[in-house]
């Protein structure tokens, strides 16, 4: 019986991915982290939001100390912080503007170098949780949780930069920090229980955050196997669960389980880490894993033991 990967959304927190862009005069590289089309430097900056931008000397790709740091027209980008090798840009009106540095080199010489950027308001916003392909899913009180989301322009260019979400957030149980400097993720902090609505400014997006208490963990959804194929006796391979609040998905959220086989003689079944700190798995919880033992059905029960939520579940285990 041939299985393959389900798909699941792991939160990565972090991305080694930049954008650069060598400036004008040929001295320096400019640089920003990105997520989206990381080939293409000159995304537009969101009108309202602020990018980080690296400064270093080109071929030696070592820092530079900036002296100054303008662009050409303040309608559009503005330099709002700048210091060591790093400046910080702010769209504020639609357009493009010319960035020029002047900056000091490790070895003593004052260069000078510009580049081209484009500030844009944003006409699609996209928003998703991590855990959940639906609309509506559900995170544990006294918690930071974090939403995926996207600034696009009509004809899909990405639009980037943090502090600016053009959503407004309703109800109880969470609220944005608006202040994180993330691009691929907004983080809420929640905390009593309730449901929290984000409605998207420029278009019709909207998502839905249910905010629960442990012990109203309800469900346990079906287990998601990473099986190339099969497992065979011998075998061992990793599963991820999470637990329900009614029918919606629990994203991000660190419950005590227990896992227990069933069937002990046709398959062991153990709890699993999700690996170090530096993962993308950091900060999904969930593992278990199923090593067969013998031919035959594995039954084995998950149970959240904070909620008291618990179902069986089964897979083959081949010769």
């Amino acid at each position: 019986m041939n299985r393959t990967f389900s798909q699941i959304v792991l939160l990565a927190m972090t991305t080694g991915c930049v954008s650069s862009l060598t400036g004008n005069e040929g001295n320096f590289v400019f640089s920003y982290v990105a997520d989206d089309d990381v080939t293409n430097f000159n995304k537009p900056v969101a009108v309202g939001a602020s990018l980080d931008i690296d400064v270093r000397q080109v071929g030696t790709n070592t820092p530079v100390d900036l002296l100054s740091a303008a662009f050409d027209d303040e309608a559009v980008l503005t330099v709002s912080t700048f210091g060591g090798y790093q400046l910080t840009a702010q769209g504020t009106g639609d357009g493009t503007a010319l960035l020029e540095v002047e900056a000091t080199t490790q070895d003593g010489e004052t260069l000078t170098d510009s580049i081209n950027m484009l500030a844009s308001t944003p006409e699609v916003l996209k928003l998703s949780h991590t855990c959940s392909t639906d609309d509506v899913a559900a995170y544990l009180t006294d918690s930071r949780v974090w939403v995926p989301f996207e600034m696009e322009m009509s004809n899909t260019q990405p639009v980037i930069g943090y502090g600016y979400y053009p959503l407004t957030v309703s109800g109880s149980g969470a609220s944005l920090d608006s202040a994180d400097s993330g691009q691929q993720y907004m983080a809420f902090d929640t905390a009593s229980t309730g449901t929290v609505t984000l409605d998207s400014d420029i278009d019709d997006t909207q998502l839905t955050m249910v905010v629960a208490d442990l012990s109203e963990v309800d469900g346990v959804e079906e287990p998601i196997p990473f099986v190339l194929e099969d497992i065979d006796v011998g075998d061992t391979n990793a599963f991820y669960v999470r637990g329900l609040v009614g029918d919606a998905v629990v994203c991000q959220a660190d419950m005590t389980k227990t896992v227990v086989s069933d069937t002990p003689d046709i398959c062991d079944v153990r709890d699993k880490d999700a690996g170090e700190d530096t993962s993308d798995t950091k900060y999904e919880y969930g593992w278990f894993e199923i090593e067969g033992v013998a031919e035959g059905t594995c039954l084995y029960t998950v149970t959240f033991t904070g909620g008291g939520a618990s179902a069986q579940f089964e897979y083959p285990i081949e010769p």
